[in-house]
């Protein structure tokens, strides 16, 4: 089995995310057994993985431990009734949720929130002391159970959790020093697994036991969420293989790839080496510049973390009817540099009647970058549009793909772009960006954070529907480099090589 190791998985994918359901949906069709295991507790785990077609092959950590890797709940309590008839309580729905207060002669003790209108699917449940005070919170599984009691002090930090089965018993207790400023894990506690009770000081060593427990014969994991996942397997048996997936630059500063110190996130790999069994990156330079850096002491493969499919593809002589349409396809973080996008429109919009900057993602800097658009006066000319699982018609109704970053990986969106047959203009950053586009054939790289030289570059192409024609094919030609055939051999030469 081939386990793809990430920290969780919401109803938004990150770009690492997204890789992951990528490989995992490629070594399905090709009939390769694989698993994607989140170290996260998630009680909406299960309900997100539907709506990205992984329900089946996806479990976390805490489902080991709390026997619910294949339940299915039926039979789902009324909670209304059981309070309102059996407890006698007073329940008052509070309008436009599905949230309702509990209350026991006239004294608040429960506040309920429900995932849907028909108040049967509960979300959590918060309970309070005598003067107010919230003092437990219990979650519920989107499955339909009861799967975690959070235990908070007076002032509402948590002092202690339980995970729970479907059947109620408690496998995992978790204890924290509640005079601690951030939560600190002061004991961990698996009760009766394998009947044996057992104890940890922190969640490293309880991810360590689970990765040695899952392990069998033959196994291999694959290290994604780098950060979270790599650490444990330095506390495990290093007969366990596993490969560190680095999906973006390697280094702290991108200007100087050889003398810069390895980011923290990575720490853990290229300080212990000889635990791991390989490093996956997503692109030829990558691959050289981590051969140098640690001497090709243990194998490094170059594997995308995309491929192109068999799809119905654009009429790429005819153009996109409508205002001019430039596309982003980036989380709204800061190195994604989305600004120098939104300031390009201003220029644009001199010169053009209508176009329009689409930008798909989310992200913490949306507030900022409104801001901007508002301080700009481009609020008609810049849509925010959120994330959305697929956007293949929204590539075959824009003129061009932007990337403003001051570092990428592979970039999924940019050859998800192109295959649509979307061409695009990026700053020329390591590292993925160059081996994709095709300097004035595909596209264009344009010299990292020149926004005059990017305006420039952008105007020039727009001005030129024959150049548009020419590069939409030549994308799409590209692209098949990236082939599903392409790719999995590239998979199949690194098993051929870890089990050599």
């Amino acid at each position: 089995m081939n386990y793809f190791l990430v920290n969780n998985l919401g109803n938004k994918l990150t770009s690492i995310e997204k890789s992951v359901i990528n490989r995992f949906k490629l070594f399905h069709s090709n009939k390769i057994d694989s698993h994607i295991i989140t170290l996260s507790w998630n009680p909406h785990l299960h309900k997100h993985s539907k709506i990205f077609g992984i329900n089946n092959n996806i479990f976390s950590m805490f489902d080991f431990f709390q026997e619910a890797r294949h339940i299915h709940i039926n039979t789902i309590k009324d909670w209304i009734e059981y309070w309102k008839c059996e407890q006698q309580y007073e329940i008052k729905y509070i309008p436009n949720t599905h949230d309702v207060r509990v209350f026991s002669n006239g004294t608040r003790i429960i506040y309920a929130s429900f995932h849907d209108s028909e108040y049967k699917y509960l979300n959590y449940v918060n309970y309070f002391d005598s003067k107010g005070r919230k003092i437990k919170r219990e979650h519920y599984d989107s499955r339909g159970f009861l799967s975690r009691i959070k235990y908070l002090t007076t002032k509402e930090k948590t002092v202690h959790e339980s995970y729970l089965t479907p059947k109620g018993d408690v496998k995992l207790e978790v204890y924290y020093d509640p005079e601690a400023e951030k939560e600190r894990i002061t004991r961990i506690i698996l009760n009766n697994f394998h009947n044996r009770d057992y104890t940890f000081d922190n969640k490293n060593e309880l991810t360590a036991f689970f990765y040695e427990n899952l392990y069998k014969d033959g196994d291999l994991f694959f290290s994604d969420k780098t950060g979270f996942t790599s650490p444990p397997f330095l506390l495990t048996d290093s007969k366990i293989p596993v490969i560190s997936v680095l999906h973006s630059t390697h280094v702290k500063n991108n200007d100087d790839i050889e003398g810069s110190d390895t980011k923290n996130i990575y720490k853990s790999v290229f300080s212990n080496l000889n635990r791991f069994s390989g490093i996956i990156v997503s692109t030829k330079q990558q691959k050289m510049d981590i051969e140098r850096l640690i001497h090709s002491s243990i194998p490094v493969f170059n594997i995308p973390v995309g491929y192109t499919e068999h799809s119905t593809l654009p009429n790429v002589q005819t153009l996109p009817e409508g205002p001019i349409k430039l596309m982003s396809i980036a989380r709204y973080s800061p190195e994604k540099q989305l600004d120098h996008q939104i300031r390009l429109v201003s220029k644009l919009k001199e010169d053009f009647d209508q176009i329009e900057l689409h930008l798909f993602g989310f992200g913490k800097e949306q507030k900022k970058l409104e801001d901007l658009v508002k301080t700009l006066n481009l609020e008609d000319n810049v849509k925010f549009r959120g994330f959305i699982p697929d956007l293949t018609s929204e590539m075959h109704s824009s003129h061009v793909s932007l990337i403003t970053s001051n570092m990428e990986g592979f970039s999924l969106a940019l050859l998800e772009s192109l295959s649509n047959g979307l061409p695009a203009i990026s700053y020329d950053i390591a590292y993925g960006p160059s081996e994709l586009i095709i300097n004035d054939k595909n596209g264009y790289l344009v010299p990292k954070n020149d926004e005059d030289k990017l305006y420039e570059t952008v105007k020039t192409f727009l001005n030129n529907p024959e150049l548009q024609k020419s590069f939409r094919s030549a994308s799409i030609i590209e692209a098949q480099k990236y082939s599903q055939d392409e790719v999995i051999k590239k998979w199949h030469n690194l098993f051929n090589v870890i089990k050599s």
